[in-house]
């Protein structure tokens, strides 16, 4: 049985096994589509909301910006235009805030830990592009976290990214991404109707084959990433635990690394209410794109990422 068909039976077997329907899934090998199937109500080729595989989106976009010397990974709140700041506060602590990176808001270790999308689930939110900067402010207003540094997941890193991204460039966050991130590369996408306030950190809508066919840049061998981009990938990947990169997850293997994302929404705030997706590129040179309609608990979304890697590789 040829990888793509093995790694489809695997889906199928987990969907049944945790109450999913509909799902859309892309198989990549060595950069190339290989499979493209769907599921029930879903398929590949449709565009579905992709939630936090959106942040990969931004970070290739603002990755953009480095490599013309427009950005540092180093540079800090405080050096942006002053547009940033008068769109952003107030802020809870000035000189801490104004001290946090560029990297650190890539590697979620930027000690933000107040997170109002997921405090609130984006209820009271308008659906609206300027919600980014709501939303930034509300983070901003709380204390920053004074524990030694270690990596807090956050939404509120990649809206903060996103709207340097539109303080940089003085255009709107969408184009630019669909410009700069996502046409070089052979995808199309935009930003959610019923989900424009999660925009740079969960708003997407790509159909899996898009997204795969973005998420070939991901692949060294595609030279779609600059050397630079590789690089900050690679600097603080270790083999025992995932480290967050560029909009992804990264692990060190022995013959190289692997690279996966969750995306998982829920709430009453957004159209739809539920949505789902999973990314992981390993390297044995199978990369995976599935999204579904439904969110699943923790422990199917392990599941799904165990049950395709073992296909991948079987």
């Amino acid at each position: 049985m040829a990888v793509q068909d093995r790694i489809d039976a695997a889906l199928e077997n987990w969907m049944s096994a945790n109450g999913v329907s509909n799902a859309g899934l892309a198989v990549m090998r060595d950069s190339e589509l290989v499979g493209s199937f769907g599921h029930n109500e879903m398929s590949a080729e449709t565009p579905a909301p992709i939630a936090s595989l959106s942040k990969s989106i931004t970070a290739v976009a603002l990755m953009s910006l480095i490599d013309d010397g427009r950005l540092r990974f180093g540079s800090r709140l405080f050096s942006l235009p002053p547009s940033f700041r008068d769109s952003t506060e107030p802020w809870s602590n000035p000189e801490r805030i104004g001290n946090i990176s560029i990297e650190e808001l890539l590697r979620h270790t930027s000690r933000i830990t107040f997170d109002p999308a997921n405090q609130t689930a984006l209820v009271g939110i308008p659906n609206a592009d300027s919600s980014d900067v709501i939303l930034i402010r509300s983070a901003l207003r709380e204390e920053l976290s004074t524990m030694p540094v270690s990596e807090v997941y956050n939404n509120i890193n990649y809206a903060i990214l996103g709207f340097i991204i539109q303080t940089i460039t003085r255009e709107p966050y969408e184009p630019y991404c669909q410009r700069m991130a996502l046409a070089p590369r052979g995808a199309q996408g935009r930003i959610g109707a019923g989900t424009r306030a999660m925009a740079a950190f969960g708003g997407w809508e790509l159909s899996a084959v898009d997204y795969a066919m973005f998420a070939r840049a991901y692949d060294p061998r595609t030279r779609l990433l600059s050397p630079a981009a590789h690089d900050f990938i690679d600097a603080k990947a270790n083999p025992h635990s995932p480290t967050a990169s560029l909009g992804m997850f990264v692990v060190r293997t022995a013959s190289g690394r692997n690279l996966f994302h969750h995306g998982s929404w829920r709430s009453t705030a957004t159209t739809p209410e539920q949505f789902s997706s999973f990314f992981a590129m390993w390297d044995n040179g199978i990369s995976v794109v599935v999204t579904y309609d439904v969110r699943t608990t923790d422990e199917a979304r392990v599941a799904l990422d165990n049950t395709l890697r073992q296909a991948a590789f079987s």
